[in-house]
């Protein structure tokens, strides 16, 4: 098996971690990227065979015409010009896997000419082998290349099949999501410094108390139950959870998530 990484940025080359993770050969694996430089980086950093685009104008499809999966790593403005520059080079059955947020998988299949697709959709901490990985495919794609790509990817967190519809609103969640446990850490931060500590001392209690609750997390995957274990009536947790409650925290949550969903859809329309 020979995969393609084309457009290989950030998010690319945390997949291209994720997949070295298991028992694949980095030999098999070939990615392009714009510039030498981050070419080399990548090199030497994975392993993995590199071609960039500022030394071969052709890289691209001198990449995809081995390929039994091509991981397509760009822009969403410029996936376009990309399948046209790549797609009478595929292979017969050359499975296609976009990582685009905003192309539907009914243009990326016109965008090909009718090549099969999966759409993946994965969260920042991917890298480090702890993401969130949506997956869709269109019809055409064969069960077993759908379970192959999952099995790939697996090295870099969980891989949630779904429907292109589920999709958009994972991003909601999840693909976006991690930002608003960020967003909360530095809120938490800000309000501990407004309370007299050192900067230094709010950030380290915050990070040991969100990697803390993450892992509570994954050992009891019940954010309910996790709370209200910690919520005694009258109580310091029950204050601030009553002031939450107070500025509608769970509408605010769902504006916020429903609103990249809506932007993710917006995508897709060209809007």
């Amino acid at each position: 098996m020979t995969i393609a990484f084309i457009g290989t940025g950030s998010m690319g080359g945390a997949l291209v971690a994720g997949v070295l993770r298991g028992d694949t050969d980095p030999a098999s694996i070939i990615a392009t990227t714009r510039s030498r430089e981050s070419a080399r980086r990548l090199h030497d950093r994975l392993g993995v065979r590199t071609a960039a685009l500022e030394d071969d104008a052709n890289a691209n499809r001198s990449a995809v015409t081995e390929a039994d999966y091509v991981f397509l790593g760009v822009k969403p403005w410029l996936m376009a010009d990309t399948l046209a520059e790549i797609t009478d080079a595929l292979r017969p059955g050359t499975i296609l896997v976009s990582m685009a947020a905003g192309v539907s998988l009914a243009q990326l299949a016109e965008g090909s000419g009718g090549a099969p697709v999966i759409r993946v959709m994965p969260n920042t901490p991917s890298g480090i082998g702890h993401g969130v990985i949506a997956l869709a495919a269109t019809a055409d794609v064969p069960e077993d290349a759908v379970t192959e790509v999952s099995e790939l990817l697996a090295g870099a967190g969980d891989v949630v099949p779904m429907t292109e519809d589920e999709l958009q609103t994972m991003i909601g969640l999840s693909g976006s999501g991690v930002a608003y446990f960020f967003l909360l850490a530095e809120e938490l931060v800000a309000a501990g410094i407004a309370q007299g500590m050192s900067p230094d001392m709010a950030r380290r209690i915050v990070v040991g108390t969100a990697s803390g609750a993450g892992r509570l997390l994954e050992d009891t995957p019940d954010p309910r139950q996790l709370r209200t274990a910690v919520t005694s009536k009258g109580g310091t947790t029950h204050a601030a959870i009553t002031s939450f409650a107070a500025d509608d925290f769970s509408a605010i949550v769902e504006r916020a998530a429903r609103a990249a969903s809506a932007r993710a859809r917006e995508m897709e329309a060209g809007d």
